[in-house]
């Protein structure tokens, strides 16, 4: 009896230092292994040395391409900045809502300061590479550390779904301020530290491993590959790119049917068909931007859906098998016999309802970019943009995509626009001699 009331004692002390102590400290609670992947993955890292910095969504080339577009006055870019430019989460006067110690999606719910005060570091990040102003810089780092050496634990059902949203922007702001501005985090030591890398990998990066189904799954795959690079992770960066090429529940071929495009999805509702094309794409941006390209799988599939969900919204009918629907479709009430009408359309479908920006990415990597026909995403692009165009979202889609897509995604026509790895930025945005980052200059 004695040794059972040790033991009890023992648990309940482990477990209450589990719960104070938080994810922050590593604790492996709902966050599995990174099975190691083996053989030859396309685009699979090989060493630690290969990655691209910066290398989430832009690329030191692809900031130059916004910020030279918008400095010479070229559109699209300087009719999207005029917008972006005067956008409440652009101003360095932004006042920072957090941080908190714990934030909370599913069951509960508190993590709106972290959804706009990581919407403002990342277009402030963007505001001081193109303008260069200092107060821009300022304010996006001043969120980074300030959220980075206070926020301890991310909890609730819909963990997963924060950190791939929230964390994934978060980063992006973070790569730039890091990669292109000389940012230092605060608590930085060789002794390790409390700061916002401890802060990535802990909290959003093991809490994404466990990847669930369909654009739910998407949403964490595009994330871990956007952490792992940050990290500079080998084994994360391979485990989320396999994920994203093999996974039959949230990779490319478990979201959409490669016959005819059709979104596993589909049959749910509109918003999560297209939430799906847009996070498949911002994943295949990074990876692009660490250079591979898996736009092209299979037969440029990515295309495929979004022609497919385009001519559906936009009013047409499309054929539908109905035994192709995403894993544990239970989960939500599914399988479904039809397409859903729930949240059709394209552009603003109320007073205080958009659907999702989502049409800018796919219509300049293939249309413009590759020059390949996709009449229904072009149909698609010019009625959003008639909708005022992808702006900055509202409501609880705030943190779903970047959006502001003319800006970040535009190319100025038909071209390979191969980054040139080469000019990676080692911390100090300085380039070095004969083009080549220094690495550690300050």
């Amino acid at each position: 009896m004695t040794k059972i009331l040790y033991f009890l004692i023992g648990f309940v002390t482990l477990l209450s230092s589990a719960l104070a102590t938080g994810g922050l400290n590593g604790l492996p609670v709902l966050n599995g292994p990174v099975n190691p992947v083996v053989g030859n993955l396309y685009g699979m890292k090989r060493r630690v040395g290969d990655f691209i910095h910066p290398g989430l969504w832009h690329t030191h080339d692809d900031l130059e391409r916004i910020r030279q577009g918008v400095l010479n006055g070229q559109d699209p870019w300087k009719s999207a900045f005029a917008n972006f430019s005067t956008d409440s989460f652009s101003q360095s006067s932004y006042a920072m809502q957090g941080p908190k110690r714990v934030i909370c999606r599913g069951g509960c719910s508190n993590y709106t300061t972290f959804t706009n005060d990581a919407r403002a570091a990342y277009q402030n990040a963007l505001m001081w590479y193109i303008t260069k102003d200092q107060a821009h810089w300022d304010l996006s780092t001043n969120i980074l550390d300030s959220w980075g050496t206070n926020l301890t634990d991310v909890i609730g059902v819909d963990t997963s779904l924060l950190v791939g949203l929230e964390g994934d922007m978060f980063v992006n702001a973070a790569e730039i301020m890091r990669w292109e501005g000389g940012w230092i985090e605060k608590g930085a030591k060789p002794g390790g530290g409390t700061g916002f890398s401890n802060q990535i990998y802990w909290l959003f990066a093991r809490q994404s491993i466990i990847i669930g189904q369909a654009n739910y799954g998407m949403a964490s795959i595009k994330a871990l590959l956007s952490f792992s690079v940050f990290l500079d992770d080998v084994s994360m960066y391979n485990y989320a790119l396999n994920a994203y090429q093999n996974d039959l529940c949230a990779g490319i071929y478990g979201n959409f049917d490669p016959r005819t495009g059709q979104g596993a999805e589909t049959g749910r509702d509109q918003s999560h068909a297209s939430s799906a094309i847009g996070w498949a794409a911002e994943a295949a941006r990074v990876v692009q931007s660490q250079g591979t390209d898996v736009y092209s799988l299979g037969d440029n599939l990515l295309l495929k859906a979004a022609e497919y969900t385009a001519k559906y919204n936009l009013g047409e009918e499309v054929t539908y098998d109905p035994k192709f629907y995403r894993c544990e479709a239970i989960l939500i009430n599914g399988p479904w016999a039809a397409p859903s009408n729930i949240s059709r359309g394209l552009g603003q479908l109320s007073s205080t309802s958009k659907t999702q920006a989502v049409w800018d990415i796919i219509y300049y990597q293939y249309v413009v970019k590759r020059g390949l026909k996709a009449p229904w995403t072009t149909k698609a692009k010019q009625t959003y943009d008639a909708a005022g165009g992808e702006q900055r979202p509202t409501g609880s889609g705030l943190s779903d995509h970047p959006s502001w897509g003319a800006l970040i995604w535009s190319y100025p026509y038909r071209g390979s626009f191969v980054n040139n790895n080469d000019r990676t930025i080692w911390g100090g945005g300085k380039l070095g001699p004969n083009g080549m980052g220094n690495i550690n200059a300050s």
